[in-house]
């Protein structure tokens, strides 16, 4: 009986690796939505989605601005629409941000945590052409709560040389 347990065994260990590999597959591809729901968001001037993509107590480091709570988080969406709509009210052009990101790398550091970190650029129209406004890099530590990737804190770094 003991060798025909035993091979049981070792016949579930591949398959519990293949579905450990799946799992993490599964994870990559929606830590890679979160990111992307996040930069749609923000784009397109939707606070409620911005905020969505965040747990409760989530804190972004933008090159030492800090923003903490879903409250101040949303004000960085509210913040851009009231921008844009002075401009608009004094014929100036809108500046909208257009944001690229790329070399994105998963590091997964518990069974409900990761770190994504990306390279971003932004740019916006100015004088009919597109220009690039901004560069750099950030860090999203991210977690997985009730079954949902969100956003725990994120830390920008605007590249300046």
């Amino acid at each position: 009986m003991r060798p025909a347990f035993l091979l049981a065994a070792i016949c579930l260990l591949p398959t519990a690796a293949v579905c450990a590999d799946e799992q993490r597959l599964g994870d990559r591809t929606e830590i890679m939505e979160l990111m992307a729901r996040y930069v749609w968001s923000v784009d397109s001037l939707d606070a409620d989605g911005y905020v969505s993509v965040f747990t409760p107590d989530a804190v972004i480091d933008s090159n030492g601005s800090i923003s903490r709570g879903h409250e101040e988080i949303r004000k960085i969406v509210t913040g851009l629409i009231a921008r844009r709509d002075a401009n608009k009210a004094k014929g100036q052009p809108t500046s909208n941000l257009y944001h690229m990101v790329g070399n994105q790398r998963i590091t997964f550091t518990g069974e409900n945590t990761a770190l994504h970190e990306s390279y971003w650029q932004t740019v916006r129209r100015k004088d009919n052409q597109m220009v690039a406004a901004a560069m750099g890099r950030s860090e999203d530590q991210v977690v997985k709560v009730a079954g949902r990737w969100l956003i725990k804190s994120r830390k920008l770094v605007v590249f300046t040389d």
